[in-house]
Parts: C-alpha cells; structure tokens; sequence
C-alpha cells in the first residue's frame, strides 16, 4: 500500500532538489551559495528520513515510482517559502494519527530549518 501524499511531496522534494542545485550555482555571492549548499543537505538528509519512516508503513517506493516536480520559485527566498507552504499543508494534512509521529515530528524540524534558512537568506541579500 503506498500513501499519495508521501509519494506527492517526495515528488516535490526531488523537484526543491533540481531547484536549489540550479540556484546554488548560479548564486550572486559566497554567502548565499553557501547557505543553499548546507539547506540543499539538510533537505536531503530529511528527506532521507521521512521516506524510510513512510515506507515502514506504507512499503517500499519502487523504481519508477518518483516522479521530480519542479517548483514555481526561481529565486532561493520565494523557494523556501514554496516549501514552507507545502510543509505546513501537509503537516495539516497528516492530522493527529499517532502512526504518522515520526514523520510529522521531523517535518515539523525540518520547519524550523525552512524559516531559519529564509533568515539567513535575508541577512546574507542585506549585506551584499
């Protein structure tokens, strides 16, 4: 059995994956190259965890199964906040189904990460 809305966001994910590299490398400065590098990490890393947590329950995503979908956003700031928004109607979408713990609880991290990185995002543009 697979979930739809775990299969969807990973989509989106691999998609803020393709987009964050494309930024990271056409990055104004050191500073925010180097920002998009360690959020880009942190994604991955995340990402990482809630997939293996999802497939405990819902069984294994097999090869062809993702499919990327690339964001709207061509700017690092607009992107995190796409991704902000994509957490927070997930996060109400999981609901309070004590199975669903482990993912909320490292989507709800991973939150964190996002407004964070909007942060340095914003210092690092009002120094350059």
């Amino acid at each position: 059995m697979k979930n739809e809305k775990v299969l969807s966001l990973e989509n989106k994910i691999h998609g803020w994956h393709t987009r964050l590299k494309e930024l990271h490398f056409s990055a104004s400065s050191v500073s925010i190259h180097k920002i998009i590098d360690d959020f880009d990490s942190a994604l991955c890393e995340w990402d990482d965890e809630i997939m293996e947590d999802s497939q405990a329950i819902f069984g294994f995503i097999e090869p062809g199964e993702i499919s990327p979908e690339l964001p709207k956003s061509l700017d690092i700031e607009n992107l995190l906040i796409e991704i902000r928004s994509t957490l927070a109607e997930f996060l109400d979408d999981l609901g309070d189904v004590t199975m669903w713990t482990g993912i909320k609880s490292e989507c709800e991290n991973f939150f964190h990460q996002v407004n964070k990185t909007i942060y340095l995002i914003k210092i690092a543009k009002r120094g350059d």
